[in-house]
């Protein structure tokens, strides 16, 4: 068995508006540059925060932090919210819907993600992998 290489986590945070989409996933894009996974995982930010700030305590004057752990082969973000008493949903893709995929993106590009918590904070991750070459 080897040890991975664990990068320190690096983690920011940001007010619970909608502004703050783009702020949070130049912020994942940065600390992911040169990762053969960076566009999916700025991506997959995009979708968790923006589900934060819509379906949270966070998207009423609260705040979103989001936590970037990189090792050797793989990825982990996490989106703190502060909180909800809705449970998060993935909706099926044949659904008629004009919005609410975007935990179906996250299910079908991460090789895994959750969630944890309730109304007074909750965590949603994601995680992908990838392999070297050698």
């Amino acid at each position: 068995m080897t040890a991975a290489t664990v990068i320190r986590p690096r983690r920011r945070v940001f007010p619970g508006a909608s502004s703050q989409v783009g702020r949070a996933r130049l912020f994942v894009g940065d600390v992911l540059d040169g990762c053969p996974v960076a566009d999916d995982a700025v991506l997959l930010t995009s979708e968790l925060v923006t589900n934060a700030i819509a379906h949270t305590a966070s998207g009423r004057g609260g705040k979103v932090i989001v936590t970037v752990y990189r090792a050797d082969t793989r990825v982990r973000v996490d989106v703190k919210d502060d909180g909800s008493d809705q449970v998060p949903v993935v909706h099926p893709v044949g659904e008629a819907r004009e919005s609410g995929f975007g935990l179906g993106l996250v299910e079908l590009m991460a090789d895994c993600w959750g969630h944890c918590g309730g109304q007074r904070g909750r965590v949603v991750w994601f995680m992908l992998e990838w392999k070297t070459n050698g």
